[in-house]
C-alpha cells in the first residue's frame, strides 16, 4: 500500500484537566508564545499533508471554545466531547473518524511540539508495518525503587523507550483491539490495545522535542525550543499585482467563485485577477519569476483553464523548492459588483488549493471611489503579499 493511496485521519485528545498545571486553565488552552497548546497542535496536523482530516475530542465544557479556537482550519471534520478517561475519549474519537480513514493517527493535544516530519515518519512506518508509534530512546540509567524508596536493581537500557504519540494504526487493526479489550484493562497509550491482541507496533525514533505539557516547567521548555526552531527557518515576501479589463460575453470570476455580473473580466485564461496577483506574490517571494514565465498567454494549454489549476501547480513548484506558505493578504480594487458575499468561498478555495487553514488567507475588496480605470469600471487590479518559509 502506497501513502498516496491512503487515507489517515488524526484523532486529537483535549479532554485532560491538566491538574499539575496548578492553572486555572486546562492545559489545551495555555499559550505558548502567544498560541494555545490545542491550537499549536492541531495546526501542524493540518499542515502535514498526510493527514485528510482531524477529529478533536475535548472536554464538554470546553466545545464552544474549541469551535471558536479552530475556526477555519478545513481538516477539520468533527469536534466532541470525551468520556472518563484517555482510553474512552480515543475510542470516541476514533468511531467518527472510521468509516472515512484507512489510518487513524492518536494524538495528544499536549505534545504541542509535534513537527510534520514526525507526522510523516510515523504514518510511513504504519503503513509499512500496519502500527507505529512516535518514541524516544531512553538516555538516562534507569533504577527498579523499591517500596523503601532505596535502589533494587539497575535495569537495562539498550531496548527501553519512552512511548509519545501520534500513534498510528491501520483502522481495521484498531478497531479489532477495540473490540478484544476487556473492561478490567488499564490503557494508558493506545500502543497497548495492540500489544493486548498480540499485535507488534513499529517504533520510531522521533526525538527528544516532542515533549508533552504537564507541568509549568514544560511550558519554559517549550518556548526554548519553538525560539530555536524559529532561529532556523527563513521567512520570504512576495508582492503580487495583476490588472484585467471588463469585457461582454465572460464570465466574472476570483477566487476561483463565479459572480453574478453582466460583464466578465478579460484574458487568455479565465482572467481571475485576484488569483493571478497571489501567484505572482508567491513566485516573486520565492524568487522564481512571474506567472507570464510559467504560464504564457500564448500558449493554448492555458486557454480558458482555470486559474486554481495554475495556483496548484504554483503551489507544487514552490513545494518542490522547499517552500510552505505561510499566508496570504489580498485586495480586489473593483467598483462593481459588491463581493463580500463570496469572499469566504474565496478564501476557501485558496487556502485547500495551498494547504493551509483559511484563517491564513485574507481576501479584502475596496472600490476607488470613481477614480482611474477601476473607479470608471473598465477594468478590476488585485494586490496581494505572500508569506513563505524554508528551512535554513
Amino acid at each position: 500500500m502506497k501513502s498516496k493511496d491512503v487515507k489517515v485521519s488524526a484523532v486529537i485528545l483535549a479532554a485532560g484537566s491538566g491538574s499539575r498545571m496548578n492553572s486555572a486553565l486546562t492545559k489545551q488552552r495555555m499559550t505558548i508564545l502567544g498560541k494555545s497548546v490545542l491550537k499549536r497542535c492541531v495546526d501542524t496536523f493540518s499542515e502535514c499533508d498526510k493527514i485528510d482530516s482531524i477529529v478533536v475530542v475535548c472536554r464538554s465544557d470546553e466545545c464552544e471554545w474549541v469551535a471558536e479556537e479552530l475556526s477555519g482550519i478545513s481538516k477539520l471534520s468533527a469536534i466532541v466531547a470525551g468520556g472518563k478517561n484517555r482510553a474512552e475519549s480515543a475510542e470516541i474519537g476514533f468511531k467518527i473518524a472510521e468509516p472515512s480513514c484507512d489510518f487513524v493517527a492518536i494524538h495528544d493535544a499536549a505534545r504541542c511540539l509535534v513537527t510534520t516530519d514526525m507526522i510523516s515518519l510515523v504514518i510511513d512506518s504504519a503503513i509499512l508495518h500496519g502500527a507505529a508509534t512516535a518514541a524516544t530512546p531512553i538516555v538516562d540509567t534507569v533504577k527498579k525503587v523499591d517500596s523503601d524508596n532505596k535502589i533494587s536493581k539497575t535495569v537495562p537500557r539498550d531496548s527501553l523507550y519512552l512511548a509519545q504519540t501520534p500513534q498510528v494504526f491501520l483502522t481495521s487493526l484498531y478497531k479489532k483491539a477495540f473490540l478484544l479489550k476487556k473492561d478490567e484493562e488499564i490503557i494508558t497509550d493506545d500502543n497497548m490495545l495492540i500489544e493486548l491482541i498480540g499485535e507488534r507496533v513499529h517504533v520510531v525514533d522521533t526525538g527528544r522535542e516532542n515533549i508533552k505539557i504537564t507541568t509549568p516547567n514544560d511550558v519554559d521548555y517549550a518556548e526554548y525550543i519553538l525560539k530555536k526552531r524559529e532561529a532556523m527557518v527563513e521567512y520570504r515576501i512576495g508582492h503580487g499585482y495583476d490588472v484585467h479589463r471588463f469585457a461582454e460575453d465572460r464570465e466574472l470570476i476570483l477566487g476561483g467563485v463565479r459572480i453574478p455580473s453582466t460583464l466578465g473580466l478579460l484574458g487568455h485564461s479565465d482572467a481571475d485577477v485576484l488569483t493571478h496577483a497571489i501567484m505572482d506574490s508567491l513566485l516573486g517571494a520565492a524568487g522564481l519569476g512571474d506567472i507570464g514565465r510559467h504560464f504564457p498567454d500564448k500558449s493554448d494549454e492555458y486557454k480558458g483553464i482555470s486559474s486554481l489549476v495554475l495556483l496548484e501547480r504554483v503551489n507544487s513548484l514552490l513545494k518542490s523548492n522547499g517552500y510552505t506558505v505561510v499566508n496570504v493578504d489580498a485586495t480586489v480594487v473593483m467598483q462593481q459588483p459588491k463581493l463580500a458575499p463570496y469572499i469566504e468561498e474565496m478564501r476557501s478555495n485558496i487556502a485547500k488549493i495551498l494547504e493551509i487553514d483559511q484563517g491564513r488567507i485574507n481576501v479584502k475588496a475596496t472600490t476607488e471611489e470613481g477614480l482611474g480605470f477601476t473607479g470608471s469600471g473598465e477594468g478590476a487590479a488585485a494586490h496581494s503579499v505572500a508569506m513563505i518559509k524554508i528551512k535554513g
